[in-house]
């Protein structure tokens, strides 16, 4: 695909969805079906001067601009601990493209495997695009840990793009759930995470990693309901529903289960977490204790970032997969003193706003 057709197709699409125009609407105008302007949009072919004309009309554009060039692009890159979302923008913050990959934490998976899924996410997104246009922040999951940091930015420097950060995937979710104020975010999911922001510094509490932290993340959860499985399996503890609602999430026996925890390691334990507020619904009692103990770490892990504000209500954002629980999000808004929300967009829109905000040259 030629710059030419791809300029094309990706300021078509800018300009279309500024109008409010479906593609069908849009095919509608002009004589051509839907999957005709899907083509165009996708840079597999280009109109002829004729239609152009009318696109630039109906658009209220020239054809000079259906054709010119951005200034620059930005790209934005949340690596959880499930999956890596790209997105890219132009320079008005119009998301062109959106792309889901493997997660690419390079603590889990070694760094050369991050790499790799990195380059080919990269490469597919930007796909026609020169990387000296491109502003990119990636926030990553692992990305900050035992040096990755500098390894990563080592990495990013080689695609030679107009400006880089990268560190830790909270940036994302301070970027787009707290912008500039001051407050806290609180990953939930298979790891667990504080970071605060006050007057523009970070500080984090806990996120330590699944072999230090205390509880409150999938993972914690995962691990507690496992315990008291094959506690309830040897004996050493009662057997209660469970038991039962692990057996319905892995059938197949002991050594089967065993061989699937020992082979997806962290994801793999973290899978079971749902089996504790299955067991809760129905009033089991072992789910109830394992709930609240890792609740009561989570709430501690805000409580201490607390200590660094004197606001009567201090803005909390959560995310991650365990947001996603009524009983979560009850556990934690006992504290009156926090104004807890869930993030309400992907955290990948806040490395898009980083990016915006790296420093051009000419600045």
């Amino acid at each position: 695909m030629s710059d030419y057709s791809q300029r094309f197709a990706l300021n078509l699409r800018v300009l279309r969805q500024k109008k409010g125009l479906t593609q069908k609407a849009f095919g509608e105008l002009l004589g051509y079906s839907e999957k005709t302007v899907s083509k165009w949009e996708c840079g597999a072919s280009i109109p002829g001067i004729e239609t152009l004309f009318d696109i630039a009309g109906n658009l209220q554009t020239s054809i000079e601009a259906l054709f010119q060039g951005a200034d620059e692009y930005y790209l934005g890159i949340d690596g959880g601990g499930t999956k890596t979302d790209l997105a890219l923008a132009d320079r008005e913050g119009n998301i062109l493209r959106t792309l889901r990959v493997k997660p690419c934490n390079p603590v889990d998976i070694g760094l050369e495997a991050s790499k790799e899924i990195l380059k080919n996410g990269i490469f597919e997104i930007c796909k026609g695009i020169p990387f000296s246009s491109v502003y990119m922040f990636a926030g990553i999951s692992g990305g900050v840990s035992a040096g990755m940091k500098e390894k990563l930015q080592e990495f990013f420097s080689e695609f030679r793009f107009g400006g880089f950060v990268n560190d830790s995937d909270n940036r994302n979710i301070i970027a787009a759930g707290l912008g500039q104020q001051d407050g806290m975010t609180m990953i939930l999911g298979t790891g667990i995470c504080v970071y605060t922001q006050k007057d523009g510094k970070h500080t984090k509490v806990g996120g330590w990693g699944y072999l230090i932290d205390n509880g409150g993340s999938g993972y914690n959860l995962g691990r507690d309901a496992l315990n008291a499985y094959f506690c309830a399996l040897d004996g050493s503890a009662e057997k209660t529903l469970l038991a039962e609602e692990i057996d319905a999430l892995h059938p197949g026996g002991t050594q089967k289960l065993m061989e699937y925890i020992y082979k997806e390691g962290k994801k793999g334990v973290a899978s079971f977490a749902p089996a504790v507020f299955a067991a809760l619904e129905k009033g089991d009692k072992i789910a109830k204790a394992i709930l609240e103990r890792n609740m009561m770490e989570a709430a501690h892990l805000l409580e201490t970032g607390a200590k660094q504000f004197d606001l009567e209500k201090i803005p909390v954002i959560l995310a991650g997969g365990l947001t996603k629980q009524p009983r979560v999000l009850e556990a934690l808004q006992q504290n009156q003193r926090f104004d807890i929300r869930i993030l309400d967009c992907r955290p990948v829109n806040g490395a898009i706003l980083l990016a915006q905000q790296i420093p051009k040259e000419e600045e």
